[in-house]
């Protein structure tokens, strides 16, 4: 038994190691691909969750769990550490954050699992249009290419649904992305 949980340890030491000796692309990668399997089983939790609550409460337990994951980092570190230097700016983010939540909370329960992933995937594609319209970030032509491939990905697997039970919740669905 013990050789056995010796030869387990050296094994999971080996493959930390092997992750290391991976260039940062291939990191890079597998990070992404770790997030999105780890991204589709929250939405799947979430949607299980809001076919029985109302969508503000929903809400709270979303804003419940997370204060829980960063209050013992709080805790630890003292709030001085995470006092935000620009008070309004947050309160704007926040504000914002919310009304975001609602409509994906809205109309979650109403339209598929792989057409809401589908559509969560649009949120990088508005980060970057934020980028270059609030923050004057340049933008180059194969930025945009890349992002009109991505929303074009996104209309193959959300257009032929957008018409059925969902309806406008597709839309709602959208607008909460950013």
């Amino acid at each position: 038994m013990r050789r056995t949980l010796a030869r387990m340890a050296l094994a999971r030491r080996h493959a930390r190691m092997r992750m290391f000796l991976l260039p940062p692309v291939w990191r890079g990668m597998l990070w992404v691909a770790a997030s999105g399997i780890v991204f589709t089983f929250l939405n799947t939790i979430v949607r299980s969750i809001t076919l029985s609550l109302d969508p503000f409460q929903a809400q709270f337990l979303r804003y419940l769990a997370g204060t829980l994951v960063i209050l013992p980092l709080v805790l630890r570190q003292g709030y001085a550490a995470y006092r935000p230097v620009n008070m309004q700016g947050q309160w704007w983010r926040g504000a914002v954050h919310t009304l975001g939540l609602v409509f994906w909370f809205t109309a979650l329960p109403r339209i598929g699992l792989a057409d809401m992933t589908a559509i969560g995937f649009t949120g990088p594609i508005f980060i970057m249009i934020g980028a270059a319209w609030f923050l004057g970030e340049k933008m180059y032509a194969d930025r945009w290419i890349a992002a009109l491939f991505g929303f074009a990905g996104v209309l193959v697997v959300v257009g032929p649904h957008m018409s059925a039970s969902g309806g406008v919740y597709f839309l709602v669905m959208l607008a909460s992305s950013p």
